[in-house]
């Protein structure tokens, strides 16, 4: 198969157009006519991850995140480090590189969905968004609920903003960067949502949160799309596509 072949395959899990206006999904480096010898799947494209997939005569290496998310100007050692190691990385041994970004957090079975479901949340809206919002089984602690976070997502760095005692069940799930917008507190407040899990929470959000009574469960950006890797890889499978699963990725943040 090329690189065009698997990319097609992976339009059937998260098509393009899904993808948020500000986003750079899809094919970003390579040649889509390549030859694909094998596959690495990730969260984010390192230099280790392209020394991994060189490794392991992987050509191809599908990411959550792009490679390049914005637009650029320069593409040098002294300024752009972490990206041109991986882009001149990338270029130099041969490698391609796909990436399913935000049209992944919005797809039915996606990031939102699993997660939600790795929770135990039965999902009841926000298709076709960055967000879904559902129901536990029954009522729960915030404090214990935060803990069923931190376990299921493998996360040893989760904390939460609300009152500990807090009974949850309606739950909202935004995968990634969701914790920046404090207009998403408010709607939540008004559909009657007890708690939000995501990441990258920003203090103002934190305290807009508090003083509407919405609590939030704060992960790791990383360890709330890791499932990404498990979803492609399912993709795969359907269609007895060989891949590997990064090794050498992990989560940068550590418990002090």
């Amino acid at each position: 198969m090329t690189v065009k072949d698997i990319l097609e395959l992976l339009e059937e899990l998260a098509p393009l157009e899904l993808q948020m206006s500000f986003d750079n999904s899809g094919f970003c480096i390579g040649d889509s006519d390549l030859c694909v010898t094998g596959i690495m799947l990730c969260t984010d494209v390192t230099p280790d991850v392209v020394e991994e997939a060189a490794e392991k005569n992987c050509n191809l290496i599908i990411s959550h995140h792009p490679v390049i998310f914005g637009g650029i100007k320069t593409l040098c050692s002294d300024k752009d480090r972490m990206r041109y190691a991986v882009v001149s990385g990338l270029i130099k041994r041969g490698i391609a590189q796909i990436a399913v970004h935000t049209n992944a957090d919005i797809c039915e079975g996606g990031t939102n969905d699993t997660v939600a479901k790795m929770l135990g949340v039965k999902v009841l809206s926000g298709y076709g968004e960055a967000l879904r919002t559902g129901e536990l089984e029954k009522s729960v602690l915030l404090k214990d609920f935060a803990a069923r976070v931190a376990d299921v997502l493998s996360d040893e760095t989760v904390r939460y903003v609300g009152d500990p005692l807090k009974p949850v069940r309606r739950v909202a799930v935004s995968t990634g960067a969701g914790g920046r917008d404090s207009e998403l507190v408010y709607r939540l407040q008004d559909e009657g949502v007890d708690v939000l899990v995501t990441a990258e929470v920003r203090h103002n959000v934190a305290l807009e949160a508090a003083y509407a009574g919405v609590g939030i469960v704060e992960t790791t950006h990383y360890s709330s799309e890791r499932c990404i890797v498990d979803i492609i890889g399912a993709l795969l499978d359907r269609h007895n596509i060989n891949y590997h699963k990064s090794e050498t990725e992990g989560n940068p943040y550590r418990r002090a």
